[in-house]
Parts: C-alpha cells; sequence; structure tokens
C-alpha cells in the first residue's frame, strides 16, 4: 500500500534511472572498489575551501566574485554528488563514473580532467556548449582542479555495508534501561512493518517498469529487508564498544527507530563515525551535534524545552533562576538552560532530590524561601501533584516531556504563573497522523500500550520505505538521506509533533514548541506561542 510520495517528479526518476542504466551498463570501475579520500579534493567539494585554507571563490550571474561554503560544490549536487531538483532546475549527478562515463540524459561525452577544467572556469561542457548561469565559475589552479578530480572519480564509489540487489539489512536500537514492554510494543510495530512489506515484495522484482524506453522497462529492485534488535547493556561507556560488535558481526545499511530512556547522544556519534543512517530514534534528548548529518529526529527534546524556558526567562529583569531536579536526564535539561542564561548574566541555583524517596516538605520549605525567585521544576507529574500545592512560587517553568504531556488539573497557589515548555501538538489539537496509524495497527491486531514510541517507529518505517523506493539501485547513504531531505507531505504522517519541515541537512523534523500557560489549572490554548529558539 503507498502510504505517502515524496515530492520526486517522475522526471527526476526517469532522469536518474537513466544515468543508473548506463552507469551499472558501460563502467569499467566496480561499485565494489574502494577509493582513498583526496582530502584536499574533499576540502574543495564539501567546504569550498581551497588547500591553502583559502576559501574557493566562484564567480556568478556573469561577473560577480564570492566565496565561501555557500558556493561549494556540494552545497548544490550534494555530499553523494548524485544531484538533485531545486525548482525548475535539474542539478545532475556528478559522482565517480556518471561524470566520467558518456551520459545519455543529456547526451554528452565523458568528462576529463581536461574538460572539466573547462567547464569549471568558462561554463563549457564537453559538447562545447555554455551551461545555464545558475552553475558558478570557478577560480582554480590546475593542482587544485586535479584534487578535485580525484575526489570526484571516488565519490559514491564505495558499496554501502548492508545492502545489495536483493536485501537490506537493518537494525533497532533499544538500551536495557527502556521498559521492557515499551521496548515490545515498539519491536512488534517495527517487525510488523517489516513482514508485511516483505510480503509485498515477493513477487515485485518481476515486474518490469513502464516506458516506452528500454532503459525504463528493466526490472525494479525491491529488495527483502531484514530487521536486527541490538540491545544495549550497561553503562554508556560501554555502548561504542557494543555498537561497534554487532555492527561488524552483521553491517547494516542503516537503523530504524529505536529507543532509549536517556540521551541518543552515544549511538548518535556511532552513526556519524561510521556513516550509517539513523532513522527517527525515540529519545527525550538528541544531542546531535551541529554538523551531525546521518541521525534525524523528531525534536531536540529536553534541550528544545530549555531554550524555550530560557527566551521567557530572559524577558525578564531577573538575576537568578532555581532548577529542581533528581534524574540524570533532567540534570542535562537543566545545564542546557543554565548555559544558555548565564550568557545574559543570570545565575542558577540548582535544587537536587533522590528520584526514588523525594522529600516533598524539605523541597516546598526551600522554594518558599525564595518565593519570588522563578523555579525551573524538572519533575515528574507525581512529584508535582504532592509539591505545588504546597509552594507560592510566583513564577513556575514546567517540561511537557517529563510530566509526559500530563498538562491537566496542575492546582498551585493562586499566586503562581504556571508556564509549560511544550514541544507538541497543543492538547486536543486534532493529530490525523495519529489517526491513521491508530487504524493500520488496529487491522494488524497490535496492542497500542505505549502511542507516542509505537506511533514514531511506525512513522520511521513510512520515511524509510519512501526513501529506498527512489534511491533503486544506487547503493549510496549519503543520497539516500538526500532523496529524504527533498520530502514534502511528511507532516501528514507526523504523529505528536507540531509544524514538521526537513531539508537539506535538516535533521530535527519539528523545530520549535509552544510556550503554554496554565490557568486557573488548565492549558490555555487561546494564549499558547509558538517559538523556535
Amino acid at each position: 500500500m503507498k502510504i505517502f510520495a515524496l515530492s520526486l517528479s517522475n522526471f527526476r526518476l526517469v532522469f536518474l534511472s537513466i544515468f543508473l542504466v548506463g552507469f551499472f551498463s558501460s563502467s569499467s570501475i566496480s561499485a565494489e572498489e574502494s577509493t582513498h579520500d583526496h582530502s584536499d579534493g574533499y576540502k574543495i567539494y564539501r567546504l569550498g575551501v581551497l588547500p591553502s585554507g583559502k576559501k574557493l571563490t566562484a564567480i556568478v550571474a556573469g561577473d560577480i566574485a564570492v566565496s565561501g561554503k555557500q558556493f561549494s560544490c556540494a552545497n548544490c549536487h550534494g555530499r553523494s554528488g548524485m544531484g538533485t531538483i531545486e525548482g525548475n532546475y535539474i542539478v545532475p549527478p556528478i559522482a565517480g563514473q556518471l561524470l566520467f562515463n558518456d551520459s545519455t540524459q543529456p547526451i554528452r561525452p565523458a568528462y576529463d580532467e581536461t574538460s572539466l577544467a573547462k567547464l569549471l572556469r568558462s561554463g563549457i561542457n564537453p559538447n562545447g556548449k555554455l551551461v545555464d548561469q545558475l552553475m558558478p565559475r570557478f577560480i582554480l589552479s590546475d593542482s587544485e582542479i586535479s584534487d578535485l578530480t580525484r575526489y570526484l572519480r571516488g565519490l559514491s564509489m564505495q558499496k554501502a555495508p548492508g545492502i545489495d540487489d536483493e536485501v537490506i539489512r537493518l537494525a533497532t536500537v533499544i538500551t536495557e534501561d527502556t521498559d521492557p514492554k515499551t521496548s515490545q510494543a515498539v519491536i512488534q510495530v517495527l517487525q510488523t512493518y517489516v513482514e508485511e512489506k516483505n510480503r509485498q515484495t515477493r513477487l515485485e522484482g518481476r515486474r518490469p517498469n513502464r516506458g516506452k524506453k528500454a532503459e525504463l522497462r528493466s526490472a525494479s529492485l525491491f529488495r527483502k529487508w531484514t530487521l536486527d534488535i541490538w540491545t544495549l547493556k550497561g553503562p554508556t561507556s560501554n555502548w561504542a564498544a557494543q555498537l561497534e560488535d554487532y555492527y561488524n558481526s552483521r553491517p547494516v545499511f542503516a537503523l530504524l527507530g529505536g529507543v532509549t530512556t536517556g540521551s541518543w547522544d552515544p549511538i548518535g556519534k556511532f552513526c556519524e563515525s561510521n556513516a550509517i543512517p539513523c532513522m527517527f530514534p525515540s529519545t527525550d534528548l538528541a544531542e546531535a551535534g551541529e554538523d551531525d548529518f546521518y541521525t534525524y529526529h523528531f525534536s531536540r527534546g529536553l534541550e528544545l524545552e530549555a531554550d524555550l524556558i530560557a527566551t521567557q526567562i530572559v524577558k525578564s529583569p531577573v538575576d537568578k533562576v532555581i532548577q529542581v531536579y533528581c534524574s540524570d536526564l533532567a540534570s542535562k535539561a537543566a545545564k542546557r538552560l543554565n548555559f544558555q542564561l548565564s550568557s545574559h548574566r543570570i545565575t542558577t541555583e540548582i535544587i537536587t532530590f533522590n528520584c526514588d524517596k523525594p522529600d516533598i516538605d524539605r523541597l516546598a520549605r526551600k522554594l518558599n524561601l525564595i518565593r519570588k525567585v522563578p523555579a525551573v521544576l524538572w519533575i515528574n507529574r507525581d512529584i508535582l501533584d504532592r509539591l505545588i500545592k504546597d509552594i507560592s512560587t510566583e513564577k513556575i517553568y514546567l517540561s511537557s516531556t517529563i510530566l509526559s504531556r500530563q498538562l491537566n488539573s496542575i492546582t498551585a497557589a493562586s499566586s503562581s504563573k504556571i508556564t509549560v515548555a511544550h514541544p507538541f501538538l497543543l492538547p486536543g489539537e486534532s493529530d490525523s497522523a495519529m489517526r491513521r496509524f491508530r487504524l493500520w495497527a488496529k487491522l494488524r491486531k497490535i496492542k497500542i500500550t505505549e502511542p507516542r514510541y509505537q506511533a514514531e517507529a511506525f512513522f520511521a518505517c513510512l520515511a524509510l520505505k519512501d526513501a529506498l523506493t527512489h534511491v533503486r539501485r544506487f547503493r549510496v547513504r549519503d543520497y539516500f538521506l538526500e532523496v529524504l531531505d527533498h520530502s514534502q507531505g511528511l507532516e501528514l504522517y507526523l504523529p505528536i509533533y507540531p509544524r514538521a519541515t526537513l531539508g537539506p541537512g535538516q535533521r530535527f523534523i519539528s523545530k520549535g514548541g509552544y510556550i503554554l500557560p496554565i490557568i486557573a489549572g488548565e492549558p490555555d490554548i487561546k494564549n499558547a506561542i509558538w517559538v523556535i529558539p
């Protein structure tokens, strides 16, 4: 069943398919051959930086010289070099033998270093024709052209592990601190989706594509999916070694979904270091690096909530804020908020307690002694209900994530002003994607015990399936991610999270959250403010 389609035109698929057939039928270099990374060529292509350390200079609009990363080759042609469509313009693939072989669409002879230099400097292709002015002209020396040529010859020529023409191997990561019932609920969704997808795949490989051209009548690739469960045990410091062991014993093309009650950071670093796509894990704390490329997240989670709270605190002339928490996860959110406030010369006082045996009276006494100081309570709903009736703090900030989105009947002293950082759909807001998931689960007799985590796993499957459909024979992870980067319509299928968008290099599908007031114990939806920190 076709759940949704990425906004890639049929023309693009035809365009890339013709390149694909020419590449696999005529290339003298096997896709399995590995190439060395030419660092100088990498710098030019990916970073827009010359071997000397100076920025690459491009000539645009005929005579305007500009420099910087925005005019690097990868900025238009993609990290993979597989090209894309920008508006009405086709950015052609330039990876490896797609550039250095003859092309049938458009018709042109193969490039070599000399013709590539001519194109880059003057905009003239091997046919002797001037290419579109959108393609910048570059100021490059002969040695720099050679560096770039070597890099392009090896670009996307290595075969990605975990995938061939028949099978794509996947894994999902579950950390042992996750409730076993949650783990099983998520795994059931993933396994059911994979099994159903494979049943639909069995006879598809025999069906030719439709089209008048011979290139388009070749059999499509409908790969069987396999799903491994990688369970991480013990302290997070041991996770990297466990992940490497799993991967070395049975390499996978991508990680699908996954669940942890802690930070995703150790797993994200593993994905970055091994260039493994990691598709929408369920975590309350992404802790992704600024330049991370391989992991897609639903949101920044608690880091986002800390930033949302910071935007409100800095509006008032305060010198100090109280933060209350007990868990390691909450401590990281508090640390993030402290960092944001410190740049505004606002100090933070930390109050911690034992999660298992909270001394509510002690907490209340401490907070009431400094009732005029804003308090950020990184606490769950059970502790909040026991504490909030006994405190008279004037301004209280809460985390919707730690409260598990349980925002009704929060009864506090009449003098308290309560605000919730809420990076989810507003309470009561229609969630058609969740309804769609519930119907899918009901038809397959899947009991929904963990709505958020199960729906997130389902969405990860949808995104993976459609991106793989367009990747076809190109076993290139970077290209797979670039296909997903250019998707549209995902917001129709994303549950729980608001205002979904994706674009090149964007790795959080929901980027903001609501500042949600609590009035008379209930969420004040009408006065909620959307903020992207």
